[in-house]
């Protein structure tokens, strides 16, 4: 690493502990990881809603912790594996303990045996005796080493259990649990992913910020279990109108994303009208009542990838779409044409 280099990652570093202290955000490792990565203009849905807390500045440490830290804490997988590891080890320490124990009681039957033998005259009751029990010392030794090696085996097999449960742990962390569609966390892996990948394939990206109509009054009329159960239908919709490659999240509330890997804006505005459409023509009466008149409609905003964007600017970008689409009337798509025209709707 330069000398530039450990002076910038420096510089950064005592910006994230001033951060901390005037926030009054406890300097705990996760909060200094998220507000590292903010400092460092490192984007994405995080650092966007990151500022957003720091410029609310009440609670901002209780805040960090709800929307970045405990939805992705998942310390049971952890928990698990430290207890079955710690079970494992434990039976191999005894046994690598007997093991030893029954290796040095043979090797000194075999000195003794040996000092028997060297001398000039052998007694035949003392030879078949000495035989005898270095055959029962063999069989011992034989038997533990071969305890010893089922569980050296079952401990592979184990550790290679913790590995998947761990990493199903840490895909886990990038799910959403109310929809089961990728969370922010999930959201940014896919968009820094995608965009690494965009210079040497020369392929398109876009995005369609989705957000439900007049959801907040939905969820006060009815309550939040009916409004979580619209989210699911939501879901629903949304993952039957994209395409296999698509990648669908929620990054929060009743905002959806659709990523679109390969999508031109045409045909990002195309899906984006498509989930309009699903979500439109969504069956809202289990959730809602046989007596419910209407549905529930979304509106979107659409953005394609430009060269050097951040996820975070193409997400703003849709966002401002979006946020045109509720200005002129909802259930609506709006998309944005080229860099010299702020907003386009068709």
């Amino acid at each position: 690493m330069s000398l530039a280099a450990i002076d910038l990652s420096a510089s950064q570093g005592a910006a994230v502990l001033g951060l901390l202290e005037r926030a009054s955000v406890p300097p705990l490792p996760s909060f200094y990881r998220l507000l590292y990565d903010y400092v460092s203009g490192v984007g994405g849905l995080m650092s966007n809603r990151v500022g957003d807390i720091l410029e609310e500045g009440e609670a901002v440490g209780d805040k960090l912790y709800a929307e970045f830290v405990a939805p992705y804490e998942n310390n049971e997988a952890i928990d698990r594996a430290i207890a079955r590891i710690t079970s494992r080890l434990k039976t191999l320490e005894l046994l690598i303990g007997e093991s030893t124990v029954a290796a040095e009681r043979h090797a000194m039957s075999l000195r003794r045996a040996s000092a028997e033998f060297a001398s000039a005259e052998l007694d035949p009751m003392l030879l078949r005796d000495w035989i005898v029990r270095l055959e029962a010392a063999n069989r011992t030794l034989r038997r533990t080493n071969g305890k010893l090696e089922e569980e050296l085996k079952a401990a592979a097999l184990e550790l290679e259990a913790t590995r998947s449960a761990l990493e199903d742990s840490r895909e886990s962390s990038k799910r959403d649990a109310l929809t089961g569609l990728a969370n922010r966390a999930g959201l940014d892996f896919a968009f820094r992913r995608l965009i690494e990948t965009m210079g040497s394939h020369g392929t398109s990206l876009s995005c369609a910020v989705v957000d439900i109509d007049h959801f907040k009054a939905l969820n006060d009329t009815y309550g939040h279990p009916v409004g979580d159960e619209v989210l699911r239908i939501a879901t629903r919709a949304l993952l039957a109108s994209v395409r296999p490659a698509d990648i669908v999240g929620r990054s929060g509330g009743d905002e959806f994303i659709a990523v679109l890997p390969g999508a031109d804006l045409s045909a990002a505005h195309s899906i984006g009208d498509n989930i309009r459409a699903a979500i439109a023509s969504s069956d809202v009466q289990m959730a809602l009542g046989q007596d419910t008149l209407g549905g529930i409609t979304a509106s979107v905003g659409v953005a394609q990838y430009r060269p050097g964007d951040t996820a975070k600017a193409l997400i703003d970008r849709a966002d401002r779409c979006l946020y045109r689409a509720k200005q002129n009337g909802r259930n609506r798509v709006e998309s944005v044409t080229d860099p010299t025209a702020q907003y386009f709707h068709t």
